[in-house]
């Protein structure tokens, strides 16, 4: 008994598993697994009717209203003008506004002031770049491969530029999802359309040698791009089906392997995209430079061959006698046992650079000739230009399609029955008989299969489509989707607070060509979004008690600024940031702790070589190179996505090691001594004035009285401290380099502290 109850919870675990021979058939599905809302199509509701007309703005106020007038809930009031232009201007550009941008808004006596200084926004290079942040997060980019050996990838930043120009371009999201699955057979020849299919590239990928199973690490691949690409685009959970039959969703073992078969004929390659020029220009100066390094090397060869010599006779003197006889029997003539001992004990002789690093050091005098030699070798092979230009891409070049079968257990060597590319079989019951028709083939070595894809995904009636990616901009405006399980639409993700507004901005983005503009306009434009996220005093305990997580929005919701946004915030309040768009990732100074636990290489090679420009610095996070084993500490702290997955959605914790960074780190120092220099640019200002524009600097307003009591009383008794501790321990104050020349280093000092203290407030660090 105790046998058929281990065999019985097996099998229903391996789910129902297709027969192991033939092609799978095709599955039926129950009315109750048809019946569940994400797979039914999309309808479009007529806005309700609700009893307080004149407070909304657009529909989207009407499908709002009418869920919490059937609460008797009371929507808030809406927010000040300097709540919604620090609001706005943060979503859709992720910086702040300038104190000059604020003047101009509060002083506009227009009706529409607000729909222009949306519209502004939205027509702004730096929405592309906010935006692109959120999609890279999906796509889980980054510019290393990950796992041991983390190797960089010197052109991924070529998708993310494409990225930015495709959404600074409004380009309609039908293209810009099939260009990413299947560009280079949508629009052959293209390199745009190209470099597009990098989103199959972005996520992890362990590129190793010796004896990996190359059909294993294959399928690690597709099972890496099978699952984005369900997950991003559609919301389903698609990796839950690889080893057995999804547990809840109607998708089986079958469909997972189906849908993989789009891509089972796709190639991971880079492809050369540089011109003739360009690849002269640079193989002459590699040529060049490595003629310079060539002696370098003799050199340190020669003054390491004695080391090698003596380090390999010690490993052989401790060989035992049977090995010593197996190396003298020679390769051919071998049995299988003596083969793999000998194979074995070369290994053991092998001398590694470790081990001849650590017997130069002994000898001072060799071991200073040795750096230097390393040091000159370095400091040339630095001075190589760029590789020439190269697409990350997915692309298929083989004449025939590959087979796909499906793996039991997903163990790629348990093959079961063989299954032709097909979507999820649940999705096409709900559309028309043609919703899916098999590949054409292009012109070129393709098979059309990912072409066909990405135009089943992109028709106006797949039903998830559009769900998934307007959800995705409600989540980022409102800090919860309507679905708040925003990649997962199945029938254990949450059910939508608003099921008709879903279908309504779907159908709404669809009949608007796919753009992603309109929907932004029309939320953010909408009475909804205007709230304050202040409680209504006359309604706190209903509302509370009745929905504390705020999911039917009667107020708006209050968000922390994501990591990437609170250091370009800090950069650009304090002056610094540098607008500079696009090009290769930007290596900045880190913590010497950070490059000590990634890189036990103890040498003179720069494992980390900063860009050497520190303008370069000051870029947008957007723009600093990710390498998926190296956390900057500040994106840590406050929950960056590690880059190892898809993410939908970021958490928003709250710890102690947050003002640590904030307050201690260098980056902030910097900040807070560069906004003291901006405020002491005008050197006849007062102080009065400077106070003044410190707060509008920082949190877009001037400061109340108490406020600049406070101010005042901190800088005189701050900088009296600061003299008196220093003529206590008879030392001078440091003066930074933003000081100006004729402040007194003690007031200096203060005035960064308060710079500081503006920086680390909540409402400098929280989206209103």
């Amino acid at each position: 008994m105790i046998r058929l109850a281990i065999l019985g919870a097996f099998l229903l675990c391996a789910g129902n598993s297709p027969a192991d021979d033939g092609i799978a058939p095709l599955e039926t599905f129950t009315p109750e697994q048809r019946s569940h809302w994400a797979y039914r199509l999309v309808a479009r509701p007529d806005p309700p009717t609700v009893k307080l007309r004149a407070w909304t703005r657009n529909p989207i106020d009407r499908f709002i209203l009418a869920a919490t007038e059937e609460l008797s809930l009371r929507h808030a009031s809406e927010a000040d003008r300097i709540t919604l232009i620090r609001r706005v201007t943060y979503d859709l550009t992720g910086l702040p506004p300038s104190p000059d941008e604020v003047f101009a808004f509060l002083s506009d006596p227009r009706a529409n002031a607000y729909e222009c200084l949306v519209d502004r926004l939205l027509a702004s290079p730096r929405y592309g770049e906010r935006w692109t942040q959120h999609w890279l997060d999906l796509a889980h980019y980054a510019d290393s491969n990950g796992f041991e050996l983390d190797g960089d990838r010197p052109d991924a930043w070529r998708y993310r530029d494409w990225v930015v120009k495709a959404l600074n371009d409004d380009m309609p999201y039908d293209r810009f999802v099939t260009l990413q699955i299947a560009g280079e057979e949508a629009e052959a020849g293209s390199i745009d359309a190209l470099i597009a299919t990098g989103f199959g590239r972005c996520g992890p990928r362990e590129v190793v040698g010796g004896n990996v199973d190359p059909a294993a690490n294959r399928q690690s691949e597709l099972t890496e791009i099978t699952s984005t690409v369900g997950s991003v685009f559609l919301g389903l959970t698609m990796g839950c089906a690889r080893c057995h039959d999804h547990k809840f969703d109607a998708l089986p073992t079958t469909d997972y392997y189906r849908l993989q078969s789009f891509f089972a004929s796709s190639d991971l390659v880079d492809r050369p995209i540089a011109t003739k020029a360009e690849e002269e220009s640079y193989n002459a100066a590699v040529k060049l430079i490595n003629e310079k390094v060539a002696p370098l090397r003799a050199r340190m060869s020669a003054l390491e061959a004695p080391y090698r010599k003596a380090l390999r006779e010690k490993k052989q003197a401790m060989l035992t006698a049977a090995e010593r006889t197996v190396l003298a029997i020679p390769d051919k003539e071998r049995t299988p046992a003596q083969k793999k001992l000998a194979e074995g004990t070369n290994k053991a002789l092998n001398v590694t650079w470790e081990e001849v690093a650590a017997a130069v050091r002994e000898n001072p005098a060799d071991h200073a000739a040795r750096e230097y030699l390393k040091r000159e070798v370095y400091e040339l092979e630095r001075t190589k230009p760029q590789t020439p230009a190269k697409a990350m891409a997915l692309i298929e070049s083989r004449p025939k399609a590959a087979e796909t079968f499906v793996l039991r257990r997903g163990d790629v060597k348990a093959r079961g029955p063989k299954v032709a590319p097909r979507p999820p079989g649940v999705l096409l019951v709900s559309q028309k008989p043609d919703a899916f028709s098999e590949p054409v083939k292009p012109p070129g070595p393709s098979s059309g299969r990912r072409l066909a894809l990405a135009r089943w995904m992109t028709r106006p009636d797949n039903p998830l489509t559009s769900r998934v990616i307007v959800n995705r901009l409600w989540m980022h405006h409102f800090g919860r989707g309507l679905v708040a399980s925003t990649s997962d639409f199945g029938v254990r993700g949450e059910s939508p607070t608003h099921p008709e507004l879903l279908d309504w901005l779907a159908s709404e983005f669809v009949a608007g060509g796919w753009r992603l503009k309109p929907i932004h306009r029309l939320m953010v434009t909408s009475a909804t979004y205007r709230q304050s996220s202040r409680v209504p005093a006359e309604s706190s305990k209903k509302a509370r008690e009745d929905d504390p997580e705020n999911s039917y929005l009667w107020r708006m919701n209050r968000r922390r600024m994501d990591a990437e946004g609170l250091r370009d915030a800090m950069l650009f309040v304090a002056g610094d940031l540098n607008p500079k768009s696009g090009g290769p990732g930007v290596l900045v100074p880190i913590e010497k702790e950070v490059k000590d636990l990634i890189f036990t290489e103890a040498e003179v090679v720069d494992l980390w070589p900063e860009t050497a420009d520190p303008a370069e610095h000051r870029r947008r996070s957007l723009y600093l190179f990710r390498k998926r084993n190296v956390r900057y500490p500040m994106f840590d702290a406050f929950d960056a996505p590690d880059t190892q997955i898809s993410c939908p959605q970021r958490g928003a914790s709250i710890h102690a090691l947050q003002p640590l960074v904030t307050l201690n780190s260098r980056f902030a120092l910097d900040r807070a001594e560069s906004l003291v220099g901006r405020v002491h640019k005008d050197p006849a200002w007062s102080e009065e004035a400077r106070i003044a524009y410190a707060y509008q600097c920082v949190l877009d307003r001037d400061p109340i009285a108490k406020e600049r009591s406070s101010a005042r009383e901190f800088l005189d008794s701050q900088s009296k401290f600061l003299r008196e501790k220093a003529a206590e321990e008879n030392r001078p104050l440091p003066r930074t380099g933003s000081a100006p020349l004729n402040l007194d280093p003690a007031r200096m000092a203060a005035w960064v502290d308060l710079a500081l203290a503006l920086l680390n407030r909540n409402e400098f660090l929280y989206v209103p």
